[in-house]
Formats: C-alpha cells, sequence, structure tokens
C-alpha cells in the first residue's frame, strides 16, 4: 500500500506563470521600487517597545520616523484603501462591485509603467479585501500569495500536525511571508519592484505578540541592505493601525496608540539629492501625517515629483500632501481629513464613571448599537452593564485668555463638551467606545462611529 512519507507546502516566485502587458524594466535613481512592509495593528509606541532591535537598526539606517502619523478609519480596510487609492471607502461605490479588480489600486499604475507587482497577505480569512468582501476575481499582483495561503488554512482546518496560528513545520507564518518577498526580491533584483506584504496574524489579537516577530523583521532589513536591494529603492515599514483588542487599548496608551501607527521610511542617498527632499521628510517626522500623504508620496515615486512634489484635492479640498514637501506645522485633523474620532490632538482629562452624565452617555451608546443591529435576526438585544472609562476633552485658555473649545474647529457651537466613553454591555461582555457631544440643551448624541475595543472571541 502507499504511504505518504513526506509531505510540505511550498511558496514559488516563478516569472513563468506570469503574463503581463507590459515588459519588466531596470530601476535606476530616476525609476525607484518600492517595496511597502505592513505589520497589522502596529503602532509606533508598540514597535519600540516590542521591536527594539529592529528599531534601533532603522535608526542606525537613519530611516525617516514619523512621530505623528494617524489613522483615519477604525480598522484595516478603510486605512489601506486611502494608502492604496488615495479615497475614503465611501468614495469606491462597493455595493456596485461584486469584486475589487475594477479599483484602480497604485500596483496598477506601477505595473503600465514596468514595474514587477507583488501582493503578500497571512491571514486569507481576514485578510483587507476578502474579510466580509469577496476579494479579487483574478491576482491583483503578478505574484500573489493567496492561493499559499488558502493551502495553508486547508492545512489547518483538517490538523494537519505541525500547523497552528502562528506556525508551520518549524517556521513561524511571517517568517514564512517574509521568505516568499525574498525570493521577489532576489529574482527581479535590479528590475522596477512594487510590492506589498502585509503580516495579519503577528500581532492583531495580542499586542505583546509583536515582539516574536523583532529578529526575523531586523534580519530582513539587514539583508535587505547586505543585499543592494536599497539601492534603488524607497523602504517603508508601517501599520495599519495600533492595536484595537489587546489589553493596552483599554487604557489612555492605547487609545492613543490605536490611532497612531508605525511609519518609517528608508530612502537611497541619491533622492537626497534633490532640492528639500531630505529636509522635508525630516520636517514631516514631527508632522501630522495620515495614510493619503503617504498615498500622494508613492505617486510622486512613479511620476518622479521628487523636485516637485504634489498635493491630492478631493472636491476643492486638500486630501493628501506628498511627504517629499514640508507638511503645514499648524496642520489640523480637519486639514488632513481624519475624523474627529481619531483625532489626538487634544487632550483630556479623566471623569467619574458613576455619575448620571456618564450613564446616559453609555445608555444612549447601547441605544444606537441595537438600532444598528435591528436588521440583524441572530444578534440580541444589547443592555448596559457597566461605564468602564470616561474621559473629557480638556478646553484650552487662547492668547485672548477667553476659554474656547480645543474642538470648535468642528464649527459647532451649540456643543458644551467633548467625551470619549467606554462602554461595556451584556451578553458577551462587548466593551465598546464611542465620542459623545453634549449640547446646549442638555442632550447627549454619539460623534462618529462606535468601536469595540475588546476581541469578539466567539461572540459575532
Amino acid at each position: 500500500s502507499e504511504v505518504i512519507i513526506y509531505e510540505n507546502l511550498f511558496s514559488n516566485i516563478s516569472p513563468t506563470s506570469v503574463h503581463r502587458d507590459f515588459p519588466v524594466e531596470e530601476e535606476s535613481p530616476q525609476h525607484l521600487s518600492v517595496i511597502l512592509f505592513g505589520i497589522d495593528s502596529a503602532s509606533r509606541s508598540s514597535a519600540i517597545r516590542r521591536l527594539p532591535k529592529t528599531m534601533d537598526l532603522l535608526r542606525d539606517m537613519r530611516a525617516y520616523d514619523f512621530k505623528g502619523h494617524t489613522k483615519v478609519g477604525e480598522n484595516t480596510f478603510p486605512n489601506m484603501i486611502p494608502l492604496l487609492t488615495g479615497l475614503n471607502v465611501s468614495e469606491l461605490y462597493l455595493p456596485e462591485m461584486p469584486y475589487m479588480d475594477k479599483i484602480s489600486f497604485l500596483w496598477n499604475y506601477y505595473s503600465k509603467t514596468g514595474y514587477t507587482t507583488f501582493y503578500a497577505e497571512d491571514w486569507p480569512s481576514w485578510d483587507t479585501f476578502n474579510y466580509n468582501k469577496n476579494g479579487f476575481q483574478y491576482p491583483p499582483t503578478d505574484h500573489y500569495m493567496r492561493p499559499f495561503q488558502l493551502a495553508l488554512k486547508s492545512a489547518e482546518d483538517i490538523k494537519y500536525p505541525y500547523i497552528s496560528e502562528y506556525c508551520y513545520n518549524g517556521m513561524s507564518r511571517h517568517s514564512l511571508q517574509i521568505n516568499y518577498l525574498k525570493q521577489f526580491m532576489d529574482l527581479y533584483k535590479g528590475k522596477r519592484r512594487f510590492a506589498l506584504s502585509m503580516i495579519n496574524g503577528l500581532c492583531h489579537n495580542t499586542e505583546e505578540n509583536l515582539q516574536y516577530g523583532d529578529d526575523d523583521l531586523c534580519d530582513f532589513v539587514q539583508w535587505m541592505d547586505n543585499e543592494g536591494h536599497l539601492n534603488n529603492t524607497v523602504f517603508i515599514i508601517f501599520g495599519d493601525h495600533g492595536n484595537r483588542i489587546s489589553g493596552i487599548r483599554r487604557t489612555l496608551v492605547g487609545y492613543l496608540e490605536d490611532r497612531m501607527p508605525l511609519l518609517q521610511m528608508i530612502i537611497p542617498e541619491q533622492l537626497k539629492a534633490h532640492a528639500t527632499v531630505h529636509e522635508s521628510l525630516l520636517a514631516n517626522t514631527n508632522r501630522l501625517t495620515t495614510h493619503f500623504d503617504l498615498h500622494q508620496t508613492i505617486v510622486d515615486i512613479l511620476k518622479r515629483s521628487f523636485s516637485r512634489p504634489s498635493i491630492a484635492y478631493r472636491e476643492g479640498k486638500v486630501r493628501g500632501i506628498s511627504l517629499f514637501q514640508t507638511i503645514p506645522l499648524a496642520r489640523t485633523c480637519t486639514d488632513a481629513c481624519i475624523p474627529d474620532t481619531y483625532c489626538v490632538c487634544d487632550q483630556t482629562i479623566e471623569e467619574p464613571t458613576t455619575n448620571a452624565l456618564a450613564k446616559t452617555m453609555s445608555e444612549t451608546g447601547v441605544q444606537m448599537l441595537n438600532h444598528m443591529m435591528l436588521a440583524e435576526e441572530l444578534c440580541a438585544n444589547l443592555t448596559l452593564d457597566t461605564t468602564t472609562s470616561v474621559r473629557k476633552y480638556l478646553r484650552t485658555i487662547k492668547e485672548t485668555r477667553l476659554i474656547q473649545s480645543a474642538l470648535s474647529l468642528l464649527g459647532n457651537d451649540d456643543v458644551l463638551d467633548r467625551y470619549i466613553v467606554q462602554f461595556q454591555t451584556t451578553p458577551g461582555f462587548g466593551i465598546f467606545e464611542a465620542t459623545f457631544g453634549v449640547y446646549q440643551d442638555r442632550g447627549v448624541r454619539v460623534e462618529g462611529s462606535i468601536d469595540r475595543v475588546n476581541i469578539y472571541g466567539n461572540q459575532s
């Protein structure tokens, strides 16, 4: 009888399987490659704690460390769409699209100008374009790791003995993806390359797990440098947002980290010769930036607009500013298209969780959640269990010595105060967070969205 004595799954970069309309051309100081290495749920602060070797190496390599980088949406999809398209999700008209193929992504534009393209994620059921969506009907890039990850998922479902959520045959899942990217880099060395590699599983559910990627990521960054892959490459390491569901998220530090993802950028030395590029990038490490700005920067790399960087407008309003030009110091969240819910420019103070106002705000949030779930037959009606945190936006004293709201830029003079409230509901003990406005008529309203800040588990 036949007996299987060895079984394994392999990923492979095979140029013979690629059918392109445009040939792959040579990279050069004028035609730079772009490598986007993303880590789902990685904030800058978390990276400093959990990736000390990598962050030290990036500092030694004079990477630009963007300290004011702020998310523009709750989770991965509404942050990756601005990065990859320059649009908000609401501007995509997704109900009219059974698949994502018709969306104009950055890799489409790069492919048309002689770049080979790459896209990989490591959670096939939860990745950016397939979680609650249909993904792509056809491979979106020349090299696409999803078929391998689906095979890995099938092996996990049948309880293959050498596989777990984080490992396969003695290797971490993120290492498998890094190796796939290294194959791509080596095979097309000296060619124009555009790559997006997104590590989902490492620290999405548990912020502490980011530390298990430090050695591998540090080695990869050093390998990129040693092998000459950075000579004509803009290398970007980023998070889509910070951690949204670990225990730290329910603290003030976690509130800030969720909103402020990691963004590090390495550029080739010759790019710094262009007027103002280095000075602007350096200045922008201490400015308010977003994924819209990063998108416009990558557009400028494609168009070689280094000396004349661009600004994107939408309906007459600035949407994204290329990081190759200096972003205004006085830029506000409204200027940067950051929703009020995710703005971190204003200080808050802790308030009691047991008074009448705290209860009113929490109950208003529960009512809104129940209204949102009216059409969902399987969802239980929620009730308030407890208010776990209340923070009030501080008011600031202007030079005129008149007390004005720190959020007066919203233009709503009826708002007396704003609060950030976390509350827990039953059944399920979900913890939710929302921003509430208290108005002159003493009415209370939810400002923006309500976000869940603890893990769902098997509840939904």
